[in-house]
């Protein structure tokens, strides 16, 4: 369980970067924006065995190909939901602290961003939920994971129900917990939020 933790929170640390810096870029920019959310999309209809399979040849087996592989799993909603908090921000609002001498990056870092971290945030937390769930596919590529007794118990006539929720159960939990866990940090940031345009 430590170490599905431990891979969860490694992918989820450089998919949150790399997914932020992706929708900051993708809400300026349209063109990159077809091209960046089209590539996102098509990575994660690859079925996670096959991408794990693949990325072993190069980073071998183990944990590596599936922490690569679920760091990219996690970009789209984390990409698609920056884009789509800061394409809500106001016009007026950006306006208004250009207005009060704010450089377009004091913009960026104390308005956009701050206004669009609820919506952020419901990216990270759809990302985190399913790589969770996804991390224990990473067994079959030697992962030392949840998914490690749902696979010993593949094949076997005996014991296997035991296994199968010494897996399933854990990883249930796991994915339970931190999704009530950032919706309740998505509900006080966006109350922030709403008293923040109300003054």
């Amino acid at each position: 369980m430590w170490t599905h933790l431990q891979i969860v929170a490694i992918c989820m640390a450089v998919a949150t970067t790399t997914g932020v810096a992706l929708g900051l870029v993708v809400a300026r920019w349209q063109g990159l924006a077809t091209v960046i959310l089209a590539v996102t999309s098509t990575i994660l209809t690859v079925p996670s065995f096959a991408l794990f399979g693949l990325l072993s040849i190069w980073v071998g087996l183990g944990n590596p190909p599936v922490e690569v592989g679920l760091t990219l799993y996690a970009l789209l909603p984390i990409t698609r939901n920056t884009r789509a908090g800061i394409l809500a921000v106001e016009p007026s609002v950006v306006e208004a602290a250009r207005g009060m001498g704010m450089s377009r990056r004091q913009v960026l870092t104390r308005v956009e961003l701050p206004l669009a971290v609820p919506v952020v945030l419901a990216g990270i937390r759809q990302a985190t939920v399913m790589i969770v769930a996804i991390a224990t596919v990473g067994a079959a590529v030697g992962a030392n994971d949840l998914g490690q007794p749902i696979f010993t118990a593949i094949g076997r006539s005996t014991g296997t129900l035991d296994r199968v929720l010494a897996g399933i159960v854990p990883v249930a939990a796991i994915g339970i917990l931190a999704d009530l866990v950032l919706a309740g940090v998505q509900r006080l940031l966006s109350r922030g939020r709403v008293a923040v345009a109300a003054t």
